[in-house]
């Protein structure tokens, strides 16, 4: 059996529209031409595949099982000119893409990483802003999409939101630094320090750690500036928390080296401090063939992240100090008393 595929499109838009009238005015064709290639598929199976009723025409039994097939073959017809097309477009073009410091510098980073020895003909071009910025840019089709901060987004309706695995974070502080070796902190706790920000931190983080300034046993602690830095280059907050007092909030999958190399440790976590990011686009703007392609990059290089964060969550997370029963403070000296702090 030999059929063309516009044939079996003409059987499948039959069934769909249940009339010859209706199902000829969706195919641009006249209903004469239509029933011949109706016959002429018939003919060349041996078997009748409509029925006329009162109101059109309904598939017979075997009409509805060959209906059945011819749809999967359509559909794997479709698939694959859309694949063709798709990679036509990957031979060469552009791809702009934005990102908040955080996705920017590490998920997008990893993702590009693989696209770009991939797919060496096409430009890539990231812009890396903070959430209110990227939308703007969006809106100014500067760029198919952004990975950024979501909790300020609200519902608009020209958004398409994919939301992502949240990402825990540590309080992060050099080795050696006065806080470190106290055990878990919370946000309450660190304010006599400066606080070195990567972005710029969004109101559902802001508003709580405001509170914690103000409860903050430090008597001076609700006259500092905080973040005291803000610098949207992972790496030189990084540096800067290195080479000083000043402290950082990251997924310990950003800092893994440092961790494992013992230059950062963890002080503590706070649940609000935790990394709220999703897919931004426009629902009137199609994504490119790159950029299709490239979000299946995205999407891998996230969830790899996420398995990996899981564990170095497990691994690094800030545990209580040793437990000093009260009666061994009797057998302390009195100069290591006054250096742990305790009294005479």
């Amino acid at each position: 059996m030999s059929l063309e595929l516009r044939h079996m499109r003409h059987v499948i838009a039959l069934d769909e529209h249940g009339s010859f009238a209706r199902a000829a005015t969706a195919l641009g064709l006249s209903q004469s031409a239509l029933s011949r290639s109706i016959q002429s598929v018939e003919r060349e199976i041996g078997s009748s595949l409509f029925v006329r009723t009162a109101s059109g025409v309904e598939p017979t039994d075997s009409g509805r099982v060959f209906v059945a097939r011819i749809r999967q073959i359509a559909q794997l017809t479709d698939d694959l000119d859309r694949d063709l097309v798709s990679e036509r477009g990957l031979q060469s073009g552009h791809l702009h893409i934005g990102g908040g410091p955080y996705p920017a510098q590490s998920v997008l980073a990893d993702a590009l990483a693989r696209f770009v020895a991939d797919y060496p003909r096409i430009v890539v071009r990231v812009m890396m802003r903070d959430w209110d910025e990227l939308l703007r840019r969006l809106r100014a089709r500067e760029i198919e999409f952004f990975v950024a901060e979501l909790s300020t987004l609200g519902t608009d309706n020209d958004l398409d939101v994919e939301p992502l695995a949240p990402h825990p974070t540590f309080i992060l502080a050099r080795r050696g630094h006065p806080l470190a070796g106290r055990g878990p902190i919370g946000i309450a706790d660190i304010f006599a320090y400066p606080g070195a920000s990567l972005t710029r931190i969004p109101p559902r983080m802001l508003e709580p750690i405001r509170s914690a300034q103000r409860r903050s046993p430090d008597a001076t602690a609700a006259y500092r500036v905080f973040p005291a830095l803000e610098f949207n280059s992972l790496d030189a907050v990084r540096k800067i928390v290195l080479g000083s007092d000043a402290l950082m909030v990251a997924p310990p999958a950003c800092v893994v080296d440092e961790l494992e190399r013992g230059r950062l440790v963890a002080l503590g976590s706070e649940p609000y401090l935790t990394l709220r990011y999703g897919i931004v686009r426009l629902k009137s703007q199609p994504l490119t063939a790159a950029g299709v392609r490239f979000l299946e990059y995205f999407l891998e290089a996230e969830r790899a992240f996420t398995e990996q964060e899981q564990e170095l969550l497990e691994r690094w997370r800030p545990r209580p100090a040793p437990h000093v029963p009260a009666n061994s403070a009797s057998h302390t000296s009195a100069p290591a008393r006054r250096r742990s702090g305790l009294r005479d």
